[in-house]
């Protein structure tokens, strides 16, 4: 969501819109059961204006438009905006959670920016369907994952389901549900060099700043446990398959991340993970719809309780200028709808501001929150400790 400054043409906003949804299949896809999808030839859903009176007024306004996405409904994205006068309008783009990879989102970004300059031209913008990628890709993934290709990492995730069983990694110690789900949010400030240190450990790794906050948290979740093995996921795009790069949407793979037992310092944990994170991205697939096709057991028909751990992932990138003539300042804000997980602690590191921090999201009536707790203080040793 963004307060856009300068005149905008609200015609040919509609018409980029329309354009990005007919290149991208993904926006054109609706699921009439959990395994089966249709794709439409036109566009799902129309750009939704609205006025106010207020910033304050335009924000509640938005609120109406983000209301959850529902996988049994039609559409996984809506765009509304409301004018607050004829040089400042709030933007608000709306995609369910599956099809928001980085990846995806620059995309749309970049198409939508490109289309908007054409209609304000009178240039042609796409106006029909050209070619349903996302259908050519499950063709493809199916004949690959049958082949060879498939074949090779038929054995590699085999070869994890024995080792650490099937995904997602459950969390290390049980709990029982206490009654409703009720969202916490701890935000953990950091020094401010947090992002210097973290790097400094990574580079004499020679792994990544991402590897190294899992590292934290998988070493923390040990200490907690006193598991001998944890485990924890990660998003990531999973464009495995030659010739799919550009492809947009429903990429989002969760991918998980292992820490065996053994007595090691902050960066031989570093490296073992590091080395076991580049084997699970070198083999991602979708796992759920693989174990299918193969008949294995790769994951768990009741999604265990576990941790989820991203860095920096709430950071949107406009550039100076989403739509050509605007200027754009990014607005943050909760809405009931954003995806939350009753059984997983979602752990965010966030180093690129000027203060670093650590935003844990759980269910306090299901995780103890001294556990959450410890859990945070043994990640945050591990990275600011002085024996790194």
């Amino acid at each position: 969501m963004a307060w856009l400054d300068g005149a905008l043409d609200i015609g040919a906003v509609r018409q980029a819109w329309r354009g990005v949804c007919l290149s991208h299949d993904v926006l054109r896809r609706a699921y009439v059961s959990p395994d089966e999808a249709c794709t439409y030839d036109d566009v799902l859903g129309e750009v939704e204006f609205y006025t106010a009176d207020s910033d304050m007024e335009a924000l509640e306004t938005v609120r109406t438009v983000t209301t959850p996405f529902d996988l049994a409904g039609v559409g996984l994205s809506r765009l509304a905006i409301v004018q607050r006068d004829e040089r400042r309008h709030l933007l608000a783009i709306v995609l369910d959670h599956i099809i928001v990879d980085e990846k995806t989102w620059k995309r749309f970004m970049a198409d939508f920016g490109v289309f908007y300059e054409r209609a304000t031209r009178g240039a042609s913008v796409p106006d029909k369907v050209e070619k349903n990628a996302y259908h050519d890709f499950t063709l493809l993934e199916r004949r690959e994952l049958s082949a060879a290709w498939g074949a090779q990492r038929r054995a590699f995730w085999r070869s994890q389901t024995e080792r650490f069983g099937t995904f997602p990694p459950p969390f290390p110690i049980t709990f029982e549900s206490e009654g409703e789900s009720r969202l916490t949010v701890v935000t953990h400030a950091l020094p401010a060099d947090t992002k210097a240190r973290v790097s400094d450990i990574a580079r004499r790794a020679r792994a990544t700043s991402f590897v190294t906050v899992a590292s934290a948290v998988l070493s923390g979740l040990q200490q907690v446990s006193g598991a001998p093995t944890v485990g924890a996921t990660t998003p990531y795009h999973g464009r495995v398959l030659p010739g799919t790069s550009d492809i947009a949407g429903l990429f989002v793979q969760m991918v998980p991340l292992h820490l065996a037992a053994g007595s090691r310092s902050p960066l031989e944990t570093v490296r073992e993970v590091f080395s076991h994170t580049l084997d699970v991205f070198e083999y991602i697939l979708p796992l759920r719809s693989a174990g299918r096709l193969w008949n294995e057991e790769l994951v768990s028909t009741d999604r265990a309780a576990g941790v989820n751990v991203v860095l920096d992932k709430r950071t949107v990138d406009l550039g100076e200028s989403l739509l050509p003539g605007t200027t754009a300042e990014i607005v943050y804000l909760y809405v009931p709808g954003e995806v939350t997980w009753p059984r997983t602690i979602q752990f965010r590191w966030e180093l690129d501001g000027t203060d670093p921090q650590a935003v844990v999201s759980y269910n306090e009536n299901y995780f103890p929150s001294d556990i959450v707790e410890s859990l945070i203080q043994a990640a945050d040793k591990f990275l600011l400790s002085a024996d790194n």
